[in-house]
Order: structure tokens, then C-alpha cells, then sequence
């Protein structure tokens, strides 16, 4: 079932955070975002050598926003934060932090359609792309970006999630530009309208891709989405399966 067309509008400007020739304040706010951050990532999360054995204070997370549910995690990128999802509007998180604060960093977020647990066929996540040529500024879904390089795509392929109850290790099958047409699809119980979303991740041309991963609705999807340009109604999505569970 796809929902409404209203949609398009803040998932063609989600990912979008411009900072080439950006204001003074803009810097300022994008530093106070990676601050936050920063100071939550010290505060509850325990490194391990082995991800997949990270640990993740929920407990303190619910304390400063009950709407966190998740953390995600890839080595060797910046991408190391908590995942929140409105119980109300899809886009709150669009331009607030997890303190709920206005910033143009938003968060990284799930919409209300996709279950908590990670169990859906696909679950899209989204997150800003910064777009400046200082690294010091990439933070949110820019290191996404990583994985247009293929010898990236081939020696970084772990992505994790964690809950509260459950640690998930995915390894990513598809990097690719693309549009919003299967993201604003529910339905991906149907066995068809899955196949043909994954035939689309891993046929389109230009993609970087793993076809000896097996993919199916039972080892379920994660799309990471975010943006390629100011402007482009295109996605950069990449794309992972499940391919071990850990109880916590």
C-alpha cells in the first residue's frame, strides 16, 4: 500500500544539509549537534574488539528520550549513533536532535510503519548528508557515501544494530543511487513487491554490489538512505541483509 504523495515532500529534502558557503550560526549549530552526540556516544556505549559484543545503555538513552529505540553502528565511518522514531510525525526528527532541539543535523530516524525489533522484510533508516569538503564537519549518513568507493563496499561490509534486547550484525549486499519509489512502499510482505525491490538494489546500473549474499524476506533488509546532491530527487542507499543475531 503506498502511502500519500504528501510524503515526497520531506523525504526529497531528508539528507539534505548544505554547509559550502553556509553562515557562521550554521557551522555553530552543526558543531553544537556533533557535541550532543559526541557527549551521548561517551555516556552509553562500552567498545568491544568485536562489535557484535558492544553494549549499549538503554537505560540512560530512555532517560534523555524515550523515542530512542536503536543504535547503529559501522566500522571505520563516523556513523555511530542512536535511532529514534516519533510515535506522532514521521519527520520531527527531520531537524532535531535526540534533545529534540531544532538543528539541521536532525537525527537518525525510523518512520512509525516499521516495527521496533528490526523484523520487517526492509526497514529504511534516514540521516543527513553534510556537504563540505572539511571532513571535520561529516557526521549523520555522510560516511555513508564511503561505499561508493568499491574497495570500501568490499572491506567495511558489517553494519550493526543494536536494541534493548538484541544485537544485529547485517552485511551489505547493494550501494547505489536511486529514487524514493520502493521506500514509500509498506507492503513488503508481498513476496513479488520484495523480489522486485531487491532486483532494483542489485540490477540497477552502477551499483556496487555483493550477488553471492543470499537476500530474502526472511534475512530481511536495512536500507540506509540519504542524499547525493542539493536539488537531486535521488537517494544514496545502501543496502544490507541479516546475517547473525545476538540475545543481550
Amino acid at each position: 500500500m503506498k502511502r500519500t504523495l504528501k510524503k515526497l515532500g520531506f523525504l526529497f529534502f531528508a539528507g539534505v544539509l548544505m554547509l559550502s558557503g553556509c553562515s557562521n550560526s550554521k557551522e555553530k549549530n552543526l558543531e553544537k549537534a556533533k557535541k550532543e552526540y559526541e557527549k551521548v556516544q561517551e555516556e552509553v556505549v562500552v567498545d568491544d574488539n568485536d562489535p557484535i559484543n558492544r553494549k549499549i545503555d538503554f537505560a540512560a538513552l530512555e532517560q534523555t528520550n524515550p523515542d530512542i529505540y536503536a543504535w547503529i553502528y559501522i566500522p571505520d565511518t563516523t556513523v555511530d549513533y542512536p535511532i529514534v522514531q516519533s510515535a506522532d510525525d514521521d519527520s520531527y526528527y527531520l531537524r532535531r536532535t535526540i534533545n529534540k532541539e531544532d538543528n539541521e543535523a536532525g537525527s537518525i530516524y525510523t518512520e512509525r510503519y516499521n516495527k521496533k525489533d528490526f523484523s520487517d522484510p526492509v526497514t529504511p533508516v534516514y540521516g543527513h548528508t553534510v556537504f563540505t569538503e572539511n571532513p571535520e564537519w561529516d557526521s549523520m549518513f555522510t560516511d555513508l557515501h564511503k561505499y561508493e568507493d568499491p574497495a570500501f563496499f568490499e572491506s567495511q561490509p558489517y553494519i550493526y544494530i543494536y536494541t534493548p534486547t538484541k544485537t544485529i550484525k547485517y552485511q551489505v549486499f547493494s550501494a547505489l543511487t536511486f529514487d524514493d519509489r520502493y521506500l514509500l512502499n509498506e507492503d513488503y510482505t508481498d513476496p513479488e513487491t520484495f523480489q522486485n525491490y531487491y532486483d532494483e538494489l542489485i540490477n540497477t546500473a552502477g551499483a556496487n554490489t555483493n550477488r553471492d549474499l543470499q537476500v530474502s524476506q526472511a534475512s530481511k533488509i536495512l536500507s540506509l538512505s540519504t542524499c547525493v546532491g542539493v536539488g537531486s530527487d535521488q537517494r544514496w542507499i545502501v543496502n544490507a541483509t541479516e546475517v547473525e543475531e545476538k540475545a543481550v
